[in-house]
């Protein structure tokens, strides 16, 4: 292999997506392979919190943290078009300990988060009917439409030389002499020099085909979206019974479980229901659609991104919380794509841990 090498990214949500806008940048030819449309997986199904403080190990509070500032650096590139919120988040659980013991072990790892008290809830959070008695604020959080946001970067990767193989399904992984150099499709197939599998839980079927089990799972949860006046929430509200955000333009974005057997639009009614009770002046809130997704997730709930050591040209980004963390995995991973310049902030998330 000689110069930059040709790459087939396999899925266009939000992880590929960013994978694809550096490579494309670093000089690579680069084929994005969707069997859909750009961000029409789980990424379409996220509530896309950008966040490092929510009970991560350090490690990954560290690759979050990095996440952050590669953020910042892609709207800069970007012109503003990822418009990004960054609003902070207010977090706090059943129990005060618990909040204030977050907020102490994030501040130690030099996080951006305090811990305040009832009355500066109230005025951050003045539509909050019963204010916990102190929550942890990280005012450098923040959250976007992850729709817009991956269809952006497919764009701006577009532009800067990729090409976008949408509505098409990739068969299985091409192999030479061992190595993996491309793609067989449904209706063709496309040769390179490296092939990225970014494709959620799809990854598992892919790597199955070689002979090589992912330890991952699927993990589903409910995204619910709600019509109703502006500044009820002015940042994230993580409660331990409700999570919840106001986008742009105006709409109420809340999580919740999924649970086996239960219709999505019975626990829309459920959160709606929550949702009145626990902010003042939302008596006018209506619902307007409940989705599940399903998140890929390793088996220790650890990201997994590099090569595969039994599968040479073969590199696996596959993770839990990819609207977080795709933007320094993107980074990281084309430095290691295109230069090979091992990166030490992944090194503890390689596919060579399970063994």
């Amino acid at each position: 292999m000689t110069g930059r090498p040709s790459v087939v990214v396999v899925g266009a949500g939000i992880v590929g997506a960013t994978i694809a806008y550096h490579l494309a940048s670093a000089g690579s030819a680069v084929a994005i392979v969707e069997r859909s449309q750009p961000a029409s997986g789980v990424t379409a199904r996220s509530f896309a919190w950008i966040n490092i403080v929510h009970g991560n190990s350090r490690a990954v509070a560290r690759l979050r943290n990095a996440a952050i500032a590669d953020y910042r650096r892609l709207d800069r590139e970007l012109n503003g078009a990822l418009a990004v919120e960054w609003n902070g988040a207010l977090i706090w659980s059943g129990n005060p300990l618990d909040s204030e013991r977050l907020v102490a072990e994030h501040t130690a790892w030099g996080h951006d988060v305090r811990l305040v008290e009832e009355d500066e809830i109230r005025r951050l959070e003045p539509r909050l009917a019963a204010p916990p008695p102190v929550a942890a604020h990280a005012p450098g959080e923040g959250a976007l439409d992850p729709v817009a946001a991956t269809r952006t970067l497919v764009g701006a990767a577009i532009e800067a030389g990729a090409r976008l193989v949408a509505g098409s399904e990739v068969k299985a992984l091409a192999t030479t002499d061992g190595r993996i150099c491309g793609v067989v499709l449904l209706d063709g197939a496309i040769e390179a020099d490296i092939v990225v599998v970014a494709a959620g839980t799809g990854s598992t079927a892919l790597f199955a085909d070689i002979g090589i089990e992912l330890p991952v799972g699927s993990s589903p949860v409910t995204l619910l979206r709600f019509a109703g006046p502006r500044g009820l929430v002015g940042r994230i509200v993580s409660a331990p019974d409700l999570e919840i955000r106001q986008d742009f333009a105006g709409r109420l974005i809340a999580t919740d479980h999924f649970v086996e057997g239960e219709m999505p639009d019975h626990r829309a009614a459920n959160v709606l229901s929550l949702i009145r009770r626990r902010l003042r002046g939302a008596e006018t809130v209506s619902s307007i659609d409940a989705r599940v997704g399903w998140r890929p997730m390793p088996a220790d709930g650890m990201p997994i991104v590099g090569f595969t050591r039994d599968a040479p040209g073969l590199y696996l980004a596959v993770m839990h919380a990819g609207v977080v963390m795709a933007p320094v995995v993107g980074r990281l991973a084309t430095g290691e794509i295109v230069a090979g310049n091992e990166a030490e902030a992944l090194a503890p998330w390689r596919l060579s841990r399970f063994g």
